[in-house]
């Protein structure tokens, strides 16, 4: 039995609630607020994209640092549309994670989301081989390799969502 001392929990004068407020307490749902107002061009400006290594030259053999890095500039929530739920794919010389195998992966649509002026950081590790089967992995020789980073669109060199990065391996 409840006590009539204590307030209904349907009761909008209690102190500290919120009438308006959706299941997790906010008033309104900002990111799609955002995305519905924000110009499709505008959200891809918004993120940049960058790829970078923890040095330029590399010992043959010795593994390979990448950080992959992108921000949302933008002081609102922004959505972007994928082609993949993989939201962001890195290649090297053209190969997606340096693999001549084919992924996998399914076709169809995602979004990659970012809160106001978020950074999302990822690290991979490129050990200087190529896949050039399902359990085989060939060492790459000397020479330059490009690195590169790029949102999971067809379009993403076009809206300026890819980032490149040379790397020299040496004897």
């Amino acid at each position: 039995m409840k006590r009539t001392d204590e307030p209904a929990d349907d009761d909008p004068f209690v102190p500290g609630r919120r009438v308006d407020a959706g299941r997790d307490g906010r008033a309104i749902d900002w990111a799609a607020f955002s995305h519905a107002l924000t110009p499709t061009r505008l959200r891809h400006r918004a993120i940049s994209v960058s790829v970078s290594t923890d040095d330029r030259r590399y010992d043959l053999g010795d593994p390979v640092e990448l950080t992959v890095t992108f921000r949302n500039r933008l002081p609102f929530p922004i959505r972007i549309r994928t082609e993949s739920p993989n939201r962001w794919t890195w290649a090297v010389d053209g190969l997606s994670e340096a693999s001549q195998v084919p992924r996998a992966v399914p076709d169809r649509p995602a979004v990659f989301s970012f809160d106001r002026r978020e950074r999302k950081r990822f690290r991979r590790r490129w050990p200087q081989r190529i896949q050039v089967d399902d359990d085989r992995w060939t060492p790459v020789d000397t020479g330059t390799y490009t690195l590169e980073v790029r949102v999971s669109r067809s379009d993403a060199a076009e809206r300026g969502l890819v980032d490149r990065t040379e790397i020299e391996i040496t004897k």
